[in-house]
């Protein structure tokens, strides 16, 4: 009985250090909230469905990514009422689209098409609790193919996910 006691005791010593370092460790690990927008560009429906797994494969390891058709009207629905307004202004639409998900950052992809087969990819991360533009990068694709764009999709995302 006197052994299980000391091991009991133990126990109730050791408990809230052990609390504290799984807390320390979700800490560490816990990454910002960052909503998706819907991919817009001269794209196809499996072309933009395609290339929006590329991006959640490639942002994830950064932002814990919302997406996805809920969000897809979420967002809809905010820039058609943003719209309605005489001072539309895309940052309501984005703090607005924020606090539904409670995300820190917004992340928009535009492909842009120049000509029959030249691209420009932007990827912008708006940081909604600066009102300002955390990362911003863009890349051509000239005499672009679905498979050069998908590897610069991937590129575009890796160097996202290393910024800080």
């Amino acid at each position: 009985m006197k052994k299980m006691s000391k091991y009991i005791f133990a126990l109730i010593l050791l408990a809230p250090m052990m609390f504290a370092q799984i807390l320390f460790a979700q800490a560490v690990v816990a990454k910002e909230i960052a909503v998706l927008l819907p991919l817009s560009g001269p794209l196809t429906p499996f072309e933009k469905t395609e290339l929006t797994k590329q991006v959640v494969d490639g942002l994830s390891v950064k932002f814990d990514l919302k997406h996805g058709e809920e969000v897809d009207l979420v967002v809809k629905q905010a820039f058609q009422e943003e719209s309605k307004k005489k001072d539309c202004d895309e940052t309501n639409c984005y703090r607005r689209i924020a606090a539904q998900y409670r995300a820190e950052k917004i992340v928009a992809i535009r492909v842009v098409q120049a000509n029959k087969e030249n691209y420009l990819v932007t990827i912008n991360v708006y940081n909604v609790l600066t009102n300002e533009m955390s990362v911003s990068q863009k890349k051509e694709c000239i005499q672009c193919s679905f498979e050069k764009l998908k590897a610069l999709f991937n590129d575009l995302t890796t160097k996202v996910s290393k910024e800080k």
